[in-house]
């Protein structure tokens, strides 16, 4: 079985008690920035690639550009979505996948409207990994994510498939040492919550 058999896809983490979301991505602080530069596809007609990594003090956002040479991507729409291709609308399961696992066994995977959520009720063991932004044309796709919390010492595992393109599951590993060197070159910018006292 691979990665995304066993991954189940995860709701949107709830608020704490105060209604603050400690596992978004931080207002007030300018992110410690590292290229990545690792392909995850890369074919005669197709490549996928993590392109940067702008690191947060409780979590991460990545970029993931998507290339084709001869074939078209559906204009305007994530191809993380089965809804804006009509060879993906009626068979999601082609669609583009991405995965995040870390080296103590957690994981998360990117998921559609038409994936039914798996809530265990303890959204601390888990990771968070949402879209943040997505654009791009008939011939190149970017988008970017968020994964909460930062990763243990050792390897961040990024894992594609695109099985619409014929691609089986793929992985690309990013020690979590650059992640974390990374972080030590964020600006906080005002302390404390948003609006409120610094």
């Amino acid at each position: 079985m691979g990665f995304f058999d066993i991954t189940p896809v995860r709701p949107r983490p709830r608020f704490d008690r105060s209604g603050h979301r400690t596992w978004a991505r931080p207002d007030g602080i300018i992110p410690g920035f590292t290229a990545a530069g690792l392909f995850l596809i890369h074919t005669d007609e197709l490549a996928v690639a993590v392109g940067s990594v702008q690191a947060y003090p409780n979590g991460f956002e990545f970029t993931v550009h998507a290339r084709v040479h001869h074939g078209k991507l559906p204009w305007g729409t994530s191809p993380l979505d089965p809804s804006g291709d009509p060879r993906t609308n009626v068979a999601p399961e082609l669609a583009l996948r991405l995965g995040v696992l870390y080296a103590d066994g957690r994981r998360a995977r990117t998921g559609t409207f038409r994936a039914r959520p798996v809530d265990d009720g303890d959204d601390d063991q888990y990771l968070v990994l949402r879209e943040t932004g997505t654009g791009g044309t008939e011939r190149q796709w970017d988008g970017r994510f968020w994964v909460h919390p930062l990763p243990p010492d050792g390897p961040v595992t990024f894992v594609a498939s695109w099985p619409l393109h014929e691609v089986a599951e793929t992985r690309a590993d990013l020690d979590s040492s650059v992640i974390h060197e990374a972080v030590q070159r964020a600006v906080t910018l005002w302390p404390g919550p948003p609006g409120g006292p610094g």
